[in-house]
């Protein structure tokens, strides 16, 4: 290995886990969040509009944030400036910047006009309901202006990663949601109704829009290249060509939720237990999903020791996204309850809604370790410029996701629905092996070592369990003791698993120093 290699591979762990705290401080606050609305606007017809309108904004800040225009741009800009020279390359990025910008005010703009035929694609289940349909194609107009702005941020925390300013990336990433849950604040004290909160609710996605485009342009300071007016030139075709694959291909698990949303739509209060189960599920795998579009994909990229070793870098970050996925599934299982009532139950959110979202929950974490893979392998079909197998491999999700949903529609609440889910988020990762580099890179996988992950996270899912029941008493919905006490459960859960790694021969910290 050379010394450059070797900087390389060093580097990988450290960019990893600061773009995954940048990640985990997001989500975190994006939880927080969604636990406020819950709080303000419940689990009724009001709330079941508004989370339909808030999937657009929040599909696009999901693929965006966890690097969805990465795979476009970041290996263009990268063979630009190596054949180019870094001129051309801070051209053409300056034209990329004013050409999004561009495309993304037509996006918007196209939202605003078909609102209620987008809400119609989302939730089907909305048709000939006027109360549910009006309210989200309303909703969907306020929120409207967050998908271009997004756009524009996204396309500079690209250059960002593309310039290994991974420490800006991960602050960059806490901006919407810091405004959102401000604005949430303010919402709760002045204890609106909860038609009245949902359009105030809605004016503020739009607002951290703004501020995370504010942001991610502060960081980019030191690599600005300017803007420029857009020529239509062979390499912007690229970039388009390029970035509608790229974006389809990030967005699997969020366009397989909209799928399963499809199916929720038909259910009355389905479509919030739904919700709120896939955001705690999410917490996990948004970590993996931006560590493997920010850091590794950029990696791969820049690497020029040849395929083997870029696929086995590859296999080694697939490992230690399983080393995160399989514990945070087995918790799950074994914590629903718990969790649903102590995190959302408070204001309009009631017990019976906590319980069936803990039967989401429970469903969606059997699809987890399997859509933590495969958003790390994900990044070896792209780097190789194999983009049609990772957008075949979505589209077999979504029809895997509706055709199991078909199927299980006859379990209560949104089991069902969430279940399906776990199909879909199955058959991605399966589809994914379609592609040849996908396919070297698990053959490198030292599946001795996985079993030994899936024992300690076995092992520790018992005796979180055993805690759980012996702290019954302290765990009561919506206090502050039950989240207290569900926070020890958790950490006493995680330290086991770290000890039960040790000693069983698997620690997670050597995957990505290999």
């Amino acid at each position: 290995m050379s010394v450059a290699q070797g900087e390389a591979t060093s580097r990988l762990p450290r960019a990893g886990l600061l773009v995954g705290l940048g990640a985990a401080g997001s989500r975190i606050l994006g939880f927080v969040r969604d636990v406020a609305i819950a709080a303000v606007l419940g689990a009724g017809p009001v709330a079941d509009a508004f989370l339909v309108a808030f999937r657009v904004p929040n599909l696009v800040r999901r693929v965006l944030a966890d690097g969805g225009l990465n795979g476009a741009f970041v290996p263009l800009l990268a063979r630009i400036e190596s054949e180019k020279g870094a001129v051309a390359a801070s051209r053409f990025a300056a034209e990329s910047i004013v050409a999004t910008a561009l495309f993304g005010a037509a996006v918007v703009a196209a939202v605003i006009l078909f609102a209620p035929f987008v809400v119609m694609l989302l939730a089907a289940g909305y048709a000939g309901e006027d109360e549910r349909l009006v309210l989200a194609a309303s909703y969907l107009r306020l929120c409207a202006p967050f998908i271009g702005l997004s756009l524009v941020a996204a396309l500079l925390t690209a250059l960002l990663s593309a310039r290994r300013r991974f420490a800006a990336v991960a602050a960059v990433s806490v901006a919407a949601n810091g405004v959102l849950l401000a604005f949430l604040a303010v919402l709760a004290g002045l204890a609106l109704d909860e038609a009245r909160a949902a359009i105030w609710l809605a004016c503020g996605v739009g607002l951290s829009g703004l501020v995370q485009l504010g942001a991610v342009m502060a960081a980019c300071r030191p690599v600005w290249p300017g803007l420029a007016r857009p020529r239509w030139s062979p390499d912007m075709g690229w970039l388009f060509a390029l970035s509608g694959p790229a974006l389809v291909a990030n967005a699997a698990p969020q366009l397989i939720a909209v799928a399963a949303t499809q199916l929720a739509s038909a259910i009355p209060s389905a479509v919030s237990w739904f919700y709120y189960a896939e955001r705690l599920v999410q917490l996990p795998l948004s970590f993996v999903s931006l560590a493997a579009g920010m850091v590794v994909l950029p990696e791969v990229v820049a690497r020029s020791a040849g395929t083997d070793a870029r696929l086995a870098m590859v296999a080694r970050a697939g490992e230690a996204a399983l080393a995160l996925s399989l514990p945070a599934a087995a918790a799950f299982l074994v914590l629903a309850e718990p969790m649903a009532a102590v995190l959302f139950v408070r204001g309009a959110f009631t017990t019976g809604d906590a319980a069936m979202t803990a039967g989401a929950l429970k469903a969606l974490a059997v699809g987890l370790p399997a859509a933590a893979l495969a958003r790390v392998f994900m990044q070896a079909a792209i780097a190789e410029g194999e983009m049609r197998v990772p957008v075949v491999a979505t589209l077999g999700g979504i029809v895997a996701t509706l055709g199991a949903g078909l199927l299980l529609g006859g379990q209560p609440g949104a089991t069902g629905v969430s279940l399906a889910m776990s199909a879909g988020l199955m058959a991605n990762a399966a589809f994914l092996l379609l592609s040849p580099a996908v396919r070297r890179a698990a053959t490198r996988l030292e599946w001795g070592r996985i079993l030994r992950l899936a024992l300690a996270s076995a092992l520790m899912a018992v005796a979180v369990a055993g805690l759980a029941t012996w702290a019954g008493g302290w765990l009561a919905p919506g206090t502050l003791a039950g989240m207290v006490t569900l926070g020890a459960i958790c950490l006493a859960g995680l330290g086991l698993y770290g000890i039960l790694c040790l000693v069983l021969g698997a620690d997670p910290r050597r995957f990505l120093r290999q």
